[in-house]
């Protein structure tokens, strides 16, 4: 109407709604209590329903998790130990690197590309993911089957043959695991999480127990990791809440999702011939009953560095990509404050571990298997290098900056393998560990070139991280 007077008022944006925790459980919640407490404190008593709140929770969980994963496996080996002989235990690391390796060589980065991409919540872009997903599962365990005869006839073991064809099914199993583990994990809601991984484990390890008892073959092993990708795909769907899988394809996802798995696919090729792939390196030098005795190293010496990277990786990269859309320029803050408390963590972690694994060694098992007491120190101490590290992989992620992070990755697997080729070939099995411990300093230092344009890098951080092991070092040699 002519001369009305029209007064335009401001609205204020409404608040960014925080994630809705869908799987809450009352007496998962009260299980979890004390972890969270303590984490709370590590952060500085922040608001449960904040980023850093729930980022504590999560670590809460977490840690939790891990600490119960590494208490059942520690259990299982200390039975299994009784029950088989090192051969199999070698056999048995030999085929899980190959499957493992499948696994790498054929990432698509489907987990990382739902926790940073801003679809991710999107029902057309999961049962993408989903499809995709497998897809993948069931031609990777065709091409498990096809490789399976070679890898035995290189390794001149024959059992391999027909336990990597049936390890093979896992591959096809695994395909099916539900997407809202990783929307799960994009909101830092792992309850259910934890709990669906921890009963899948247990699962395992009563189906291995139970066979080895009574077959007294390195099979049980093998058909334990079958039930328990089976027990972890069902109750994923079973437990989970939200998202309704369909098999689709939508173009514009399916586009997004391969932009942006292409050098994630890349990167963990790289990243299995630098990690599991050393391994593999190590079973063609050395026996299957050394190799045995070395896996059993490997599940001790691994436990620091394994809980830095699945804290960095589970926690870092959800709550640095929801820093980088709702505020970069936070990100450096949040991602040296994050890696301070990783270091804290897992430092202490190191330390206990190097001090006292070669008595809880010679405690725990019998005579053959003591000599794996000086590996997990040699071990520990050339791996603690590769925590001075950690977090910048989840930062350039976040930023989606998967290119730099394959260079990075193909830095680390180079380096790495002429540390353990360069170090056998000087000092034997010990040589091997030291040489990874050299390799990860100079990727660190490489590094530093390649991050410093997104304005992450923290030399002073870094290199107080290396003096401090440095010292742990020294004070173990003086020992």
């Amino acid at each position: 109407m002519a001369g009305s007077l029209v007064i335009a008022t401001q609205v204020p944006p409404a608040p960014t709604p925080r994630p809705v925790l869908l799987n809450s459980n009352p007496y998962l919640d009260r299980i979890a209590r004390p972890f969270a407490r303590v984490m709370r404190m590590v952060s500085g008593g922040s608001d449960p329903g904040s980023l850093s709140g729930r980022a504590a929770q999560s670590g809460a969980w977490i840690g939790g998790g891990f600490v119960i994963q590494r208490v059942l496996q520690l259990g299982s080996n200390l039975i299994l130990t009784r029950l088989l002989f090192p051969e199999a235990f070698g056999l048995m690391a030999l085929a899980t690197i190959f499957l493992v390796g499948l696994q790498m060589f054929s990432d698509l980065g489907i987990k990382p590309a739902i926790i940073r991409d801003p679809r991710g919540n999107d029902p057309a872009f999961l049962n993408t993911a989903w499809t995709i997903q497998v897809i993948r599962g069931f031609a990777l365990c065709v091409v498990g089957c096809l490789l399976a005869y070679p890898i035995s006839l290189i390794y001149k073991q024959p059992i391999l043959f027909p336990l990597l064809t049936v390890l093979s099914t896992t591959a096809a199993i695994a395909g099916f695991t539900s997407v809202k583990m990783s929307t799960a994990e994009r909101d830092l809601d792992f309850r259910t999480v934890t709990f669906i991984q921890l009963a899948g484990q247990l699962a395992t390890i009563i189906t291995m127990v139970v066979l080895a008892y009574t077959w007294r073959s390195v099979w049980a092993l093998a058909v334990g990791n079958i039930v328990g990708s089976l027990a972890t795909a069902v109750l994923g769907f079973w437990l989970l809440q939200g998202h309704t899988h369909k098999f689709r394809l939508e173009p514009a996802a399916a586009k997004s999702l391969v932009h942006f798995g292409k050098w994630i696919f890349l990167s963990t090729i790289v990243t299995f011939i630098g990690g599991e792939g050393l391994k593999a390196i190590q079973g063609g030098l050395i026996t299957p009953a050394e190799f045995g005795i070395l896996a059993i190293a490997y599940t001790i010496a691994a436990i620091p560095i394994e809980l830095s990277m699945k804290l960095t990786t589970s926690i870092g990269l959800p709550a640095l990509s929801e820093i980088h859309r709702s505020d970069p320029q936070k990100l450096r803050g949040v991602l040296s404050g994050f890696r301070k408390r990783i270091f804290i963590l897992t430092f202490f972690l190191v330390s206990v571990v190097v001090l006292t694994s070669e008595t809880v060694i010679r405690f725990l098992y019998d005579q053959r298997y003591h000599e794996a007491g000086q590996f997990v120190v040699a071990i520990t101490l050339g791996n603690a290098v590769a925590i001075t590290s950690s977090g910048y992989n989840s930062g350039l992620l976040a930023l989606g900056k998967s290119k730099t992070y394959l260079i990075l990755i193909v830095l680390t697997a180079i380096s790495r393998i002429i540390g353990i080729v360069s170090g056998f070939m000087i000092y034997d099995m010990l040589g091997m560990f030291v040489g990874i411990g050299i390799a990860n300093v100079a990727v660190l230092i490489a590094s530093w070139s390649m991050i410093q344009p997104y304005k992450m890098r923290d030399i002073k951080l870094d290199v107080s991280i290396l003096a401090m092991i440095s010292f742990l070092t020294l004070a173990v040699i003086a020992l």
